[in-house]
């Protein structure tokens, strides 16, 4: 009896701290996102890491609407180039930088289907 009187709030108190282990860790990711603001769809690829250490990643036919998640990552990167694919054209930036954990890179096509990019808090 004396057991099970400790057990409940042993339990309700390990609950309680991994839920609050779990606060904060998007804040501890780096994240890259795409929207595409222009009438025709738009393909994504973007070149990530260091040279030694590099990585791609891609999206195809995102068409108009809000942001999209390409990809999170929990240890600082380099964005090394984005090209975005349309029907008229492709459009390539080479930014080389360094994307640190806490913040995304939002990659944007226009209305007028102009590519900007920008690094913001997540």
């Amino acid at each position: 009896m004396l057991r099970s009187q400790y057990l409940l709030p042993a339990v309700c108190a390990a609950m309680l701290l991994l839920a609050f282990a779990g606060c904060g860790s998007s804040q501890r990711q780096w994240e890259i996102t795409v929207e595409n603001k222009a009438d025709a769809p738009c393909s994504f690829f973007i070149e990530l890491g260091t040279d030694g250490n590099s990585s791609s990643v891609k999206v195809e036919n995102v068409a108009k609407g809000k942001p999209i998640t390409l990809i999170v990552g929990s240890s600082k990167t380099i964005v090394q180039s984005v090209r975005v694919v349309r029907d008229k054209g492709e459009e390539t930036l080479k930014p080389k930088v360094e994307l640190p954990v806490g913040k995304r890179y939002a990659i944007s096509v226009g209305a007028d289907g102009k590519v900007t990019a920008s690094i913001v808090d997540r």
